[in-house]
C-alpha cells in the first residue's frame, strides 16, 4: 500500500515503503524498528485476531527492509497462536532475530496487570 490512509486495526494511521523511504532519507537513519502489533512473516497483513492462523513469527521485514515490526508478546492475549521476538543488534549494526514460544502461566484474567500494576494482584 503506497501512501498512508486508516490503518485496518481502527486505530491510527497505517504507511506504505514509499513513507517509511522518505522519512528515513529526511532524518538520514537507515531504518525503522516499531513494536505493539502482531506480526507474522515477511510480507503478510497485519493480523486479525479473528483470523486462526497457525505460524505467526513474532517479527516482520517490510518496506524493502526499511520497517521491521517486533512484537515481544508471545500468545498474544492468550489466543493469538503467535510466537514472541526481540532483535539483538551489535555495534556494526548487524541484527539478530531470537524467536520464542508462550510458556504456560497461573490462570488471570487478559490484562490483569493492566489497572493496578502489580499491587492488584495483592487483592
Amino acid at each position: 500500500m503506497p501512501g498512508r490512509g486508516p490503518s485496518k486495526r481502527g486505530v491510527g494511521i497505517a504507511f506504505g515503503p514509499d513513507v517509511t523511504k522518505r522519512w528515513c532519507q529526511a532524518n538520514g537513519v537507515t531504518g525503522i524498528i516499531r513494536s505493539h502489533e502482531v506480526r507474522q512473516g515477511e510480507g503478510y497483513e497485519t493480523l486479525s485476531l479473528s483470523i486462526n492462523r497457525s505460524e505467526l513469527d513474532g517479527y516482520a521485514i517490510e518496506h524493502d527492509g526499511l520497517c521491521t515490526t517486533v512484537f515481544s508478546a508471545p500468545n498474544y492475549v492468550d489466543q493469538a497462536g503467535n510466537k514472541g521476538a526481540f532483535i539483538r543488534i551489535d555495534a556494526t549494526g548487524s541484527q539478530e532475530y531470537t524467536q520464542f514460544d508462550a510458556k504456560p502461566h497461573p490462570p488471570m484474567k487478559p490484562m490483569a496487570y493492566a489497572s493496578g500494576g502489580m499491587a492488584s494482584l495483592l487483592m
